[in-house]
């Protein structure tokens, strides 16, 4: 699946980091770190050399909203199924969301997960990280553990997949969050609105109820006026879907308070006039909303508003899926199809290369505190790279999907770059 080599050099690369692009560029590796980044670099005895012809360079992503389905649901994921998509999509990190099979709300429960991937993150060499949830069982009744999930080394809290709806069950949240440095990931949702899909023309079509966009942004507003009690925690939005959220993250960032927000690769791409027929790799929660909220959420994402960007891979098997809107599973994956996505924004002039680069790696490492490992491609790094052919383009079919599901809203989508290679330590996945 992989070469390993003690000593390397990638020869005539476009090198993108946030700091800038740099071009006709060779990377010498030596022993899993970056030892030199130069042009017309003189080949050293020994080097293997890898011909990088021209293509681009750039930092392996890390994932901050990844499930995993491990523990337990086999049937939707498994380990070494999740982490090879992962790795075939130029991501060398993910966090695995907690609703499983048990829950991740114990540490039982997380050393079977950890045993669960160990073989996978040995072969892919991506590294998944664990969340724990916010509430046992995620009944949205009782606190979890925290501190007791924090010290074994939980990256983050949630009940993704549910809101809390409970007032105090947050205060309890934010007063673990500040006890433990931890962030607070909320799926904000208030309940009982009863919609699978926002407004529009598929939503009147199928005669079904509107997902409102205040089920969002009306838990947000309440998540906020409550952290203010709590100035050292931290409240991370997940999957922004609507303009009215934005606003208030945008709102709460400049009044200081440590607000965090991500957005997914479909909600970039995709609005809820994109809808036509009754394919339910389209039914995801939140859902799909109008254009200018798409473009509201392209326009965070490029002035710094929104963080970073998450996938919220959800695999399902065919049969949860289901036939229709109404009876589907809520979910699409998209490990595999992000880079790809936001390569294709970059050429449309909506990113940066730099802020790509901050999307797709640094920010969510630094979020996560794992910069250390990866987010940077410089020298005296752990090497953490993905080379792309950004020339490329070609549209999405399931031969391009590695998860064992695929329930993928982007399947027929033309997009952007064929990733050629991934670099980690001294490990080189060719494709």
């Amino acid at each position: 699946m992989y070469h390993a080599y003690s000593h390397y050099v990638i020869k005539n690369v476009e090198l993108w980091t946030e700091r800038g692009v740099i071009s006709s560029v060779d990377l010498e590796v030596i022993d899993g770190h970056i030892h030199s980044v130069e042009k017309d670099l003189i080949l050293t005895k020994g080097a293997h050399v890898i011909n990088g012809n021209g293509w681009t360079l750039l930092p392996a992503g890390v994932d901050p909203q990844v499930h995993l389905r491990v523990p337990g649901q086999a049937e939707k994921e498994t380990a070494g199924t999740g982490l090879l998509a992962a790795l075939r999509g130029g991501i060398g990190a993910v966090l695995s969301m907690p609703n499983t099979k048990p829950t991740i709300d114990s540490i039982e429960v997380c050393e079977a997960a950890v045993l669960e991937l160990e073989e996978a993150e040995h072969m892919t060499g991506v590294k998944a990280y664990l969340t724990g949830s916010i509430t046992q069982a995620l009944k949205g009744k009782s606190p979890a553990p925290y501190e007791e999930l924090a010290k074994w080394g939980v990256k983050a809290f949630t009940d993704d997949g549910l809101g809390v709806v409970d007032d105090d069950l947050m205060r309890s949240a934010f007063k673990a969050s500040a006890l433990t440095g931890l962030p607070i990931l909320q799926h904000a949702e208030f309940p009982g609105h009863g919609g699978v899909l926002a407004a529009g023309p598929m939503q009147e079509k199928l005669g079904i109820a509107p997902y409102p966009a205040a089920a969002e942004a009306d838990m947000v507003a309440r998540d906020i006026n409550i952290l203010r009690d709590y100035p050292k925690a931290h409240y991370h939005v997940l999957h922004v879907s609507a303009h009215e959220t934005l606003e208030l993250v945008s709102t709460a960032k400049k009044q200081a308070l440590n607000v965090t927000c991500e957005v997914t690769p479909h909600h970039l791409w995709f609005s809820s006039d994109d809808i036509v027929d009754d394919r339910t790799s389209f039914k995801m929660n939140p859902p799909l909303r109008g254009v200018a909220d798409r473009a509201a959420l392209r326009h965070g994402l490029a002035d710094g508003t929104i963080d970073f960007v998450a996938t919220d891979h959800a695999p399902h098997e065919a049969s949860a899926k289901g036939a229709n809107f109404k009876t589907s599973a809520f979910g699409t994956t998209g490990l595999e199809t992000s880079l790809r996505v936001l390569l294709t924004l970059v050429r449309e002039g909506v990113l940066s290369p730099q802020r790509l680069v901050q999307v797709f790696s640094s920010k969510p490492a630094q979020f996560l505190g794992i910069d250390k490992d990866i987010g940077d491609i410089s020298k005296g790094r752990p090497m953490a790279g993905v080379l792309v052919d950004r020339q490329s383009a070609s549209i999405i079919t399931e031969d391009d999907l590695y998860s064992l599901s695929k329930n993928s809203c982007f399947l027929g989508e033309k997009l952007d770059g064929k990733i050629q290679a991934v670099f980690l330590a001294d490990r080189y996945y060719a494709f």
